[in-house]
C-alpha cells in the first residue's frame, strides 16, 4: 500500500475579476499539508474535474443559485475521483465517487457528500462528468420538462456542440417528425452536427447568419445555450405559443458589456413561454433521466464527446491546466464536455 499523502495542491481565486475575461491573477496554485480524518470522513484523489461556462458567473460577488466563491477558497468544480482512505463505514478505498470535489489534487470530507458512481454498460467513468452528469441532466429537462418538445416541431439549438447542446440536439433529433437545426461557431463543429443528423447547421459567425436562421421558418421550440445577439434574432421568428429553454447566456458571461435583448415584445405578442432553470432542483428525478440516456446510449442513439486536458509531462498533475480550460471554453474551442485530468494515473473501470 502507498503511502498516505501529505500535501494538496490546489487552485483558489485569488482577485475577482472585473466583467470580461479572466486575467492571469484570477487564481493562484498553492500547496498546502492535508489534515488528518475525522470520523464519517474520506480522503479522495481527484482524477477529472468539470469546466463549465456557469463557472465564470460563481466567481462574482452577485446573488445567484450558488453563493459566490470566496477569495481564497478553493475553486468549486464537479468532479470524480477514487477513494484512497477512508473513516466512513459507507465508502472503502477503491470507491469511485463524485462530488464538488474543487480544482485539487486531493479532496477531504464527509463521506455523505459525495456520491458512489457505478458506470453503466457501455459508458465511461468521464460520463458520471458529462453524460450522466449535470450536463445531461441539464439537457434533459431541458428538453422534456421547459421545452415540453413533441413531434413535429421545429427545433433551433444554440450552443449545439458544446456539453449541454451536445446532448439535447440529439434528444430533438429522436423525434423523427422535428426539424432540428444547430447552431456552432467552427467548421469541424458544423460537420459533426451534420452528422449526427441536423437538417440545418448554422454558423454564426457568417456574416449571412441572420439570413441563414430567417431561412429556418417560424420557430416552436429554442434551447438556448448563448443569450444574446442570437436569442434576439430567434425571437423574431418564432410561432405562437413557441418554447424557450433558457439553459446558459455564455455571451454574457465574460463579456465586457451588457449585452441588448431588443425583441423581448414578442414574449406577448406571440404568447410565447421562455423559461429559465437550474438542473438542480430535478436531483430527485436524476434516476430518470440517466435510465433514458443510458438506453439511448446502448441503443446506438446517442454518441457524445469530451475535450481533455491532459497534465503535460513535466507535471505532476493537470491543475495548471484548470485556468486554461476556462479560457479555450469560452473561446469556443471545445466540442462536448469540457474535462481537466488532475491525476497523472490512469483510472480504473
Amino acid at each position: 500500500m502507498a503511502p498516505a499523502p501529505k500535501r494538496n495542491a490546489r487552485v483558489v481565486l485569488a482577485e475577482r475579476p472585473k466583467r470580461g475575461p479572466i486575467t492571469p491573477k484570477t487564481f493562484r496554485q498553492e500547496e498546502v499539508d492535508l489534515p488528518e480524518l475525522k470520523d464519517g470522513e474520506v480522503l479522495v484523489k481527484v482524477d477529472y474535474v468539470s469546466v463549465d461556462p456557469t463557472m465564470r458567473t460563481w466567481i462574482n460577488p452577485t446573488r445567484n443559485y450558488m453563493r459566490p466563491v470566496e477569495l481564497g477558497e478553493v475553486m468549486r468544480a464537479g468532479g470524480i475521483g477514487r477513494v484512497v482512505l477512508s473513516r466512513s463505514k459507507g465508502l472503502v478505498e477503491g470507491d469511485l465517487v463524485y462530488g464538488t470535489l474543487g480544482w485539487q489534487e486531493y479532496w477531504v470530507g464527509q463521506a455523505t457528500k459525495l456520491e458512489r458512481r457505478t458506470t453503466p454498460k457501455g459508458g465511461r467513468d468521464v460520463d458520471h462528468l458529462g453524460l450522466f452528469g449535470v450536463s445531461g441532466m441539464t439537457a434533459y429537462f431541458g428538453m422534456f420538462d421547459i421545452g415540453r418538445i413533441k413531434n413535429g416541431d421545429n427545433v433551433v439549438i444554440s450552443g449545439a456542440a458544446g456539453s449541454v447542446g451536445l446532448i439535447a440536439t440529439q434528444i430533438a433529433l429522436a423525434y423523427p417528425k422535428c426539424r432540428v437545426t444547430a447552431i456552432a461557431g467552427s467548421a469541424s463543429k458544423l460537420e459533426a452536427l451534420r452528422k449526427l443528423g441536423c437538417h440545418h447547421t448554422l454558423n454564426y459567425k457568417d456574416k449571412d447568419f441572420p439570413a441563414q436562421l430567417k431561412k429556418v421558418g417560424l420557430v416552436d421550440l429554442y434551447f438556448d445555450n448563448v443569450g444574446g445577439a442570437i436569442l434576439d434574432l430567434v425571437l423574431a421568428q418564432v410561432n405562437p405559443y413557441a418554447r424557450i429553454v433558457a439553459c446558459g447566456a455564455i455571451a454574457a458571461y465574460n463579456s465586457d458589456k451588457a449585452l441588448p435583448i431588443y425583441n423581448l415584445p414578442v414574449l406577448i405578442s406571440m404568447k410565447v413561454r421562455m423559461e429559465g432553470f437550474i438542473a438542480l432542483d430535478y436531483a430527485s428525478r436524476y434516476p430518470e433521466a440517466r435510465t433514458y440516456l443510458a438506453d439511448q446510449l446502448q441503443r446506438g442513439n446517442l454518441q457524445y464527446e469530451y475535450t481533455i486536458f491532459e497534465p503535460t509531462s513535466k507535471d505532476r498533475s493537470g491543475l495548471g491546466r484548470c485556468t486554461e480550460a476556462l479560457e479555450m471554453m469560452f473561446k469556443g474551442e471545445n466540442i462536448g464536455k469540457t474535462l481537466v485530468k488532475i491525476s497523472n494515473e490512469e483510472m480504473r473501470g
